[in-house]
């Protein structure tokens, strides 16, 4: 069989890695569209790694069975194309429902990607349900009726898949949707994975009707089909082959090797910080000092002088030129490794990454999925609620599954007394047991719905092979209005969301960017 992988950029591979390696291993030939195309990496010296050392890795190791190259998705947001802006404003309309009443920041972003002619309105407008979806409605037609680009379906049909996978898709403007569009025209199925824990409820919609989409767990099941529509008979929670490896992972440096290697004392515990993205924890520098400050002043003796290990988000830079930044270097006993944040694709990054969770005494942060990895390794969770990140926390949906699934991954609280006993207690070893018993159920519910002992990956696999032999008959798509009749309706959409047509008669699409 052949399957065609849609990766929106390099750093998705992390995601399907073991699943392409999978598919090739058990014969199966497989083609990756790389719509973002990576920059030369330090490593490559004289010459420039294209869709990054990761996958230009796997390519070498696959080769004959693996092959790579660009895709052919709007890949810039200086020249927009019109369906990517429709599909934003659905995706903003969405945020504007009740199930994100309490999500004021994920709404205020969705918004702020609007152009102002639009936001006001749109809000506005929208506010009436009735309302809300006669314009959705609207919008919906207007997009499907657009032609595919004709970039997007000239590189389907040269392959001609068996099928079609598409990962992240769920993302601002949606620039993967025409793959399935494209698919489906030539009788080819179509199947999204889930990339991560928060992409079904903090990203875009599911543009595209994929024939499958795999999800982690029920919860992510639940939310595609209530949040995104998808028929519950197309969605399949299959566990997240992203955490396979983790689960086969063992310390690769002793204690005293590791703490050696950070600059901490390997003679005293340690409590890993693991940092979030910029969106959920800006200005974290401020957070962390200040964070250090109740922990070391609370009372208790085992904090007072307590090591700390910072571990900064790989998408947010924790070390600008901020005076936060220039002071949480000076402060003694704290370390920042790595200094800029790893991906942690290749084993080499895992393994520094599971030492630093596994020498720990426990992990603290503010909702990342660091915490699910923590859940792997086997150490306590403790975050802070706070009102610097109310909005992030309490106000994102995703961060409820921390809380909630298998009776709940983290020791929780708003109180600093509470927080600072729970960590006191980990340092001294003594929650090991409750520990344990979080980390499985959390486990068996959120990451391996069938089971520890069950590797996501081939059941991901098995799923994506009974898709491509299925048979899909070529759809049969409405057309539009003709062109000539939609010019003076898409002409003042452009003008409003600034567009720029190629000026090619009959394809709305404007030209895509090879800005990323």
């Amino acid at each position: 069989m052949r399957f065609l992988v849609a990766l929106r950029h390099a750093g998705y591979a992390r995601y399907l890695q073991s699943t392409m390696r999978g598919l090739c291993e058990r014969g199966h030939e497989v083609t990756v569209l790389v719509g973002i195309e990576a920059p030369a990496s330090k490593s490559h010296v004289g010459q420039l790694s294209r869709f990054g050392d990761e996958l230009d890795e796997l390519a070498r190791e696959l080769e004959g069975r693996l092959t790579i190259r660009p895709g052919a998705e709007p890949r810039g947001s200086r020249r927009r194309d019109l369906g990517g802006s429709l599909r934003g404003w659905l995706d903003c309309l969405r945020f504007l429902e009740p199930e994100f009443e309490d999500a004021p920041k994920l709404r205020a972003r969705a918004l702020s990607q609007l152009p102002p002619t639009l936001r006001e309105p749109t809000e506005t407008a929208a506010a009436s349900p009735e309302f809300r979806r006669s314009l959705a409605a609207m919008i919906a037609a207007l997009e499907q009726s657009l032609p595919v680009p004709e970039a997007v379906r000239t590189v389907v049909e040269e392959e001609r898949p068996d099928a079609l996978v598409v990962c992240p898709l769920i993302e601002r403007r949606s620039p993967q949707a025409t793959y399935l569009r494209a698919a489906h025209a030539i009788g080819i199925p179509g199947a999204v994975c889930v990339a991560s824990w928060d992409n079904l409820t903090t990203s875009s919609l599911i543009h595209g009707e994929p024939d499958l989409v795999t999800v982690w767990n029920e919860a992510q099941r639940k939310e595609a089909t209530e949040l995104h529509g998808i028929a519950a008979e197309r969605v399949v929670a299959t566990g997240a082959p992203l955490y396979d490896p983790w689960f086969e992972q063992r310390p690769s440096s002793s204690r005293e090797e590791f703490c050696a290697r950070v600059g901490l004392p390997a003679d005293r515990p340690f409590v890993l910080y693991v940092c979030s993205s910029g969106f959920i924890a800006p200005d974290e520098a401020e957070w962390i000092l200040r964070w250090i400050d109740i922990v070391r002043g609370s009372g208790i003796p085992e904090l007072e002088e307590l090591s700390v290990l910072i571990r900064p988000h790989p998408q947010h830079r924790l070390l600008d030129d901020s005076p936060a930044a220039a002071q949480l270097q000076e402060v003694p006993g704290v370390a920042i490794h790595p200094r800029e944040g790893a991906l942690t694709l290749s084993g080499t990054e895992i393994a520094e990454y599971y030492d630093s969770i596994h020498h720990s005494a426990a992990v603290v942060g503010v909702n990342t999925s660091a915490m699910i990895e923590t859940a792997i390794v086997g150490r306590g969770v403790h975050v802070l609620l706070t009102k610097r990140y109310r909005d992030t926390q309490e106000g994102v949906p995703h961060f409820a599954h921390l809380r909630s699934a298998g009776g709940g991954l983290i020791e929780v609280t708003r109180k600093q007394r509470q927080h600072v006993a729970g960590l006191a207690r980990a340092v001294r070893g003594e929650d090991q047991s409750l520990v344990a018993e979080r980390s499985r159920s959390f486990l068996e519910a959120f990451v391996c719905p069938q089971g520890l002992a069950q590797a996501a990956t081939p059941l991901l696999i098995d799923r994506l092979e009974q898709l491509a032999a299925s048979d899909r008959a070529p759809s049969e798509r409405t057309p539009g209005p003709p062109y000539e009749q939609l010019q003076p309706l898409i002409a003042t959409l452009e003008s409003v969301f600034r567009l720029t047509t190629d000026g090619t008669r009959g394809n709305a699409q404007a030209a895509a960017s090879d800005e990323p």
